[in-house]
């Protein structure tokens, strides 16, 4: 089984009252047999970091508190450079580190969907295509757990796509795909509890602001790129795009 962690990039609102053209979700997938290794991992680099650094260890370190130093870094007066360079380290770190780890995004642009449809609806729709193809392909399952916020919505989902779920052909035609690869209802994680759904904020942040999708020409536009072989290339093999991210409509 896969444990999928969940968290989000950019505004879901439409583009007209939103500060951002994307929105973004960041999934991380870790395999059950590998998930306490992984999890200590995760807390032997934050007590490191703690010990060499003073980041606290209990607070978010999430992409929006290292753009601007609060959560973890609250306190230290890090330059942007020496932050920038953590994240890159932490994303450089995931396919070092982690066995069994992958890592995708999907990301909707909001100038191409139509005002009746809902951003954060549609990504959640490829998010769950992707994770029953991956567990299919596997011959796995697996559970999801997306940061709090959006549990009742997503739940509706999978219980939809779970009994009937179509989706358009390749090559022409309509496919009946049900989800029943994805076990139980969503499990709802706050990510000031969560090293995993902390790690799908990282690296959705990544995706948002990468070279592929709308870059800020910051020096966060190669983020991305550091994930190497832990990004999910199956996601788009078919289509084409990004690597490891979908990009719709």
């Amino acid at each position: 089984m896969y444990l999928a962690y969940f968290d989000e990039s950019g505004d879901s609102g439409q583009v007209y009252a939103s500060p951002t053209r994307f929105f973004v979700l960041g999934c991380v997938l870790i395999h059950e047999a590998q998930w306490l290794r992984s999890l200590n991992r995760l807390v032997s680099i934050r007590r490191r970091l703690n010990r060499r650094f003073g980041i606290k260890f209990r607070p978010e370190l999430k992409a929006s508190h290292i753009k601007k130093g609060r959560g973890a870094l609250d306190g230290l007066g890090w330059s942007r450079a020496a932050r920038m360079k953590l994240f890159r380290t932490l994303l450089r770190l995931e396919p070092r580190l982690f066995d069994e780890l992958h890592t995708f995004a999907v990301a909707i642009d909001k100038r191409r969907i139509g005002t009746n449809v809902i951003a954060h609806e549609l990504a959640w729709r490829y998010a769950l295509e992707r994770v029953q193809t991956f567990c299919r392909k596997k011959e796995a399952y697996a559970t999801l757990f997306p940061d709090r916020g959006l549990t009742h919505y997503i739940t509706k989902a999978v219980r939809k796509m779970r009994r009937y779920h179509h989706v358009g052909g390749m090559f022409g035609g309509v496919l009946a795909i049900p989800a029943d690869r994805i076990i139980e209802d969503p499990n709802e994680r706050d990510s000031r509890q969560s090293f995993f759904v902390q790690m799908a904020d990282l690296n959705a942040y990544a995706a948002h602001r990468s070279r592929y999708i709308d870059p800020l020409n910051d020096g966060t536009e190669s983020l991305w790129d550091e994930l190497a072989g832990s990004r999910l290339l199956a996601v788009n093999s078919l289509r084409g795009g990004p690597p490891g991210i979908v990009i719709r409509p």
